[in-house]
C-alpha cells in the first residue's frame, strides 16, 4: 500500500512538473538555457573524442554517464517533491492547512 501511494504522488507530481512549460508559472532560468547551449558545444566535442575510443572504451564511458544523469535525475526529483513538503509545512504551519495524522506520517516516511 505504502508503494501504491508514493507511486501516485510520485505520477502526480512528475505531471505538474512536466506539464505545460507555457503556464505563467512556470520558472525560467537564463542561467539553465545557458548552461544548455555550453553543454551542446561541449556536446559536440565529446563525440568527437568518444569516436577515437575502442568500443569497449566506449561502453564503460556510456555506462558511466547514464549512471551520473539517473543520479541527476532522482535527486531533481527529490529537490522537486521535497519543495512541495516544504510548501505544505509552511502552509501547515500558518494554520493555512488542517493538520492530519495519516498525511504527516506519510511525509514523514517520503523524508528517509
Amino acid at each position: 500500500m505504502e508503494n501504491e501511494v508514493w507511486s501516485e504522488i510520485s505520477a502526480f507530481l512528475n505531471n505538474l512538473r512536466c506539464g505545460d512549460v507555457s503556464r505563467k508559472s512556470y520558472l525560467h532560468f537564463p542561467e539553465l538555457e545557458e548552461a544548455e547551449k555550453i553543454r551542446k558545444v561541449k556536446k559536440a566535442n565529446f563525440e568527437t573524442e568518444m569516436r577515437k575510443l575502442n568500443a569497449e572504451q566506449r561502453q564503460q564511458i556510456e555506462n558511466y554517464l547514464e549512471a551520473v544523469q539517473h543520479l541527476a535525475f532522482m535527486e531533481e526529483e527529490r529537490a522537486y517533491c521535497q519543495g512541495y513538503v516544504d510548501c505544505i509545512q509552511l502552509l501547515g504551519g500558518l494554520g493555512i492547512l488542517n493538520s492530519n495524522p495519516e498525511i504527516e506520517m506519510m511525509v514523514s516516511k517520503m523524508k528517509k
